[in-house]
C-alpha cells in the first residue's frame, strides 16, 4: 500500500517509516503539518495521521482527508471521545501509539480489506462511551460552563462568574460540545437530563 505519514515528530516518521518498509508498504509522502498534506498533489491509499499536530490539527483535517483516502489514527490520546470523534468524521481505523510497532500492520491489512481497525485494548472505551456519554467526559470547568449557558447566561456573563476571560470560556464550551456531539441549541436540556441543572431555563 501506498502509505502518506502526517506526524509533526521527525523521529517518529523515521520510525514508522521502517517499520512500513519492513511490511512492504511504500512511503509516498511525510508531513509535519496536515495542512502540507492536504496540498499535495494526488493522494496515497492510507493517510497516517497524528491528532496534535501544529496548525491544523488532526481531528480539523480528518473529514478533508478521508475524502481522497483512507485515514488511519495514530495518537497517544486513548479516551474514549478522541475515538468517537474519529470515526465520526470519517477515519477508517484508530491505534495508540503505544501499540503502533506491534499493531501497525495488522491496522493496515485490515483497511486493505475495506474493514474498519480499532485496536482491542480501545474497543471496550468506545462501546461504553458511545452508548451514552454523560457529563463525566467533562473536565470540571468544562461542566462548569456548560451549566451556566444552561440556566440562560450568556457566555460573557458565564465567564465573569467563574473568574475566567470569556475566550478561555468559549475553549471550554467547545471542547465540551465536541466531546458531547452537541449542539448550542441542546445545552440546556442535556444539562437537565444529567442534573448539571434543575428546573426550568431560559
Amino acid at each position: 500500500m501506498k502509505i502518506a505519514l502526517i506526524e509533526d515528530h521527525a523521529i517518529v516518521r523515521s520510525g514508522l517509516r521502517l517499520l512500513l518498509e519492513r511490511g512492504g508498504h511504500e512511503v509516498v509522502g511525510e508531513y509535519a503539518r496536515a495542512e502540507d498534506a492536504l496540498a499535495a498533489p494526488g493522494a496515497p491509499d492510507v493517510y497516517v495521521l497524528d491528532l496534535n499536530l501544529p496548525g491544523m490539527s488532526g481531528i480539523e483535517a480528518l473529514p478533508l482527508l478521508a475524502r481522497r483516502a483512507k485515514v488511519l489514527v495514530l495518537s497517544m490520546h486513548e479516551e474514549a471521545v478522541y475515538l468517537s470523534e474519529a470515526f465520526k468524521r470519517g477515519a477508517s481505523g484508530f491505534l495508540s501509539k503505544r501499540a503502533a510497532d506491534l499493531a501497525l500492520l495488522d491496522a493496515l491489512t485490515a483497511l486493505g480489506r475495506d474493514e474498519r481497525y480499532l485496536h482491542p485494548d480501545l474497543a471496550a472505551r468506545l462501546a461504553e462511551y458511545v452508548a451514552e456519554p454523560g457529563p463525566e467526559v467533562l473536565s470540571r470547568r468544562e461542566r462548569d460552563v456548560l451549566a451556566g449557558l444552561a440556566r440562560g447566561l450568556e457566555l460573557k456573563a458565564v465567564a465573569a462568574e467563574l473568574g475566567i476571560s470569556p475566550k478561555t470560556a468559549a475553549t471550554y464550551k467547545a471542547r465540551a460540545l465536541a466531546k458531547l456531539g452537541l449542539k448550542r441549541s441542546q445545552i440546556a436540556r442535556w444539562a437537565r437530563e444529567h442534573g448539571l441543572v434543575t428546573g426550568e431555563t431560559s
